[in-house]
């Protein structure tokens, strides 16, 4: 959030809180003899969420009731999901409130002004020939004022992706990071012994396979541009890396080297990858173009380094290495140098995963006692956090394309399962709606 808008929130919950301290002194009806003074002691327990209304859509076909509740409740979810916004129940709403219209003149904004939301979200429905149009606003409810407003127009098939990439704006008007509804996530689903690739929006809607390989296919890691999917396959007998491309549905080789080839990471720019080749007789770190081509040995070590993934800048390099003992997170520039730990807190450290605004490190932790949980830090080692805690194993960490939000496996219910975690509040949720046992989450970006 801006520093001008969380001021703002900050001082109406304030005041709000305040307002309720002067009324219990004035019902004790001793105001005269009190000190004139207000001190408010503590204000740890203010929700810093922003109180959001998100009315049902307005359309103006009967025929277009379910789209319209699909966009309303995607645009809820978004807001909710985010951990910024606290989204009014209908209960909350005006009482003489009766739904919105087509027309935008006539939503009642002093009404509105009265419920406890700072902002509402406007937005209606219709068609144009085979194009589905939406049109929303996002309001200031204190100034009166219309913050953003946008006119989307989508296939009838994908009324999800119009409320996604709005509810992207209004969080980055209420709080200056674009959020990531347009996003999707690529992972490893089936049972043992024959997995494929699969993609689905974030919230688990939309699930399509990828590969058909009849074989197992893990690990996948979407491209920057998502239009890319290197991943780790048996399908040609031995595991070998190789790239689909969605639009040509293709998968051709990124390596086959003898021995391990594994864990791919596609540099910021796209145009090569780091991954983990043992074709030298231990386990170290490469670079290779994205082709395959032009192979550059990054580490040198008796010890076993496995698990690259660039930082946002594409200049350092974070990594696991047991040359101290146990696995543990270390860092190196890009060129291999300088390789310094930065994972510290007991136990063994894996699969790190670097979030896109380059503050923070999401890896796995196993310390006596604990098994198998998520963990962050800084990304130079400070103030490890601890996201999971539960039965089960917690693995492949993945941040969402906003860094508010990481993404992993979990056994807590049985099977394997994608699972999220929302950074700011811990709240931890399923990815709903997959049906089938799923692990390797990657976190791609949003659409264009």
């Amino acid at each position: 959030m801006n520093g001008y808008k969380q001021e703002k929130h900050t001082v109406i919950a304030l005041i709000r809180k305040s307002l309720v301290l002067g009324v219990v002194v004035f019902l004790s009806g001793s105001v005269m003899a009190q000190p004139t003074t207000l001190r408010i002691e503590s204000v740890g327990g203010v929700d810093q969420r922003i109180p959001v209304a998100v009315p049902a859509v307005a359309f103006d076909d009967p025929a277009l009731a379910p789209i319209a509740k699909v966009i309303t409740d995607v645009l809820r979810s978004d807001l909710a999901y985010s951990g910024e916004c606290l989204v009014l129940t209908e209960s909350q709403f005006p009482k003489t409130f009766g739904g919105l219209t087509m027309d935008v003149n006539e939503l009642d904004r002093d009404a509105w002004g009265a419920t406890t939301a700072e902002n509402l979200v406007y937005g209606n429905v219709h068609m144009e020939g085979d194009e589905l149009v939406t049109q929303f606003r996002l309001f200031d409810l204190f100034s009166k004022d219309q913050l953003a407003g946008q006119e989307l127009r989508v296939k009838q098939t994908f009324p999800r992706l119009a409320a996604h990439r709005f509810t992207e704006e209004v969080l980055r008007q209420l709080t200056g990071v674009k959020g990531m509804g347009s996003s999707e996530i690529v992972f490893s689903g089936g049972e043992t012994g024959k997995k494929e690739i699969y993609i689905a929006d974030y919230d688990g809607a939309n699930v399509k396979r990828l590969t058909n390989h009849g074989s197992i296919s893990i690990k996948p890691k979407v491209s920057p541009d998502g239009n890319k999917i290197a991943y780790l396959s048996y399908k040609d007998r031995y595991s070998f890396l190789y790239i689909f491309n969605r639009h040509t549905g293709e998968s051709v080789p990124l390596s086959k080297e003898v021995g391990l080839n594994s864990a791919p990471a596609w540099a910021p720019d796209g145009q090569y990858l780091a991954m983990t080749l043992s074709k030298d007789g231990n386990t170290e770190i490469y670079l290779k173009n994205m082709d395959g081509t032009n192979a550059r040995r990054l580490t040198n070590n008796k010890a076993g380094d496995t698990s690259p993934v660039f930082s946002p800048d594409g200049s350092r390099i974070a990594f696991v290495s047991d040359r101290i003992g146990n696995p543990n997170i270390f860092v190196m520039n890009v060129d291999g140098s300088n390789a310094t730990r930065v994972s510290f807190q007991g136990g063994s450290s894996y699969d790190p995963t670097w979030s896109p605004d380059g503050k923070s490190i999401a890896y796995v932790a196993e310390k006596t006692g604990e098994g198998l949980e998520i963990y962050m830090m800084d990304a130079n080692g400070q103030n490890p956090q601890r996201l999971t805690d539960t039965p089960g194993s917690n693995e492949s960490p993945s941040w969402s394309p906003d860094s508010r939000h990481v993404a992993f496996m979990s056994t807590r219910r049985g099977s394997a399962e994608l699972w999220s975690v929302t950074v700011k509040t811990g709240q931890q949720q399923p990815v709903s709606g997959l049906n089938l046992r799923s692990e390797g989450a990657n976190w791609g970006p949003r659409r264009l």
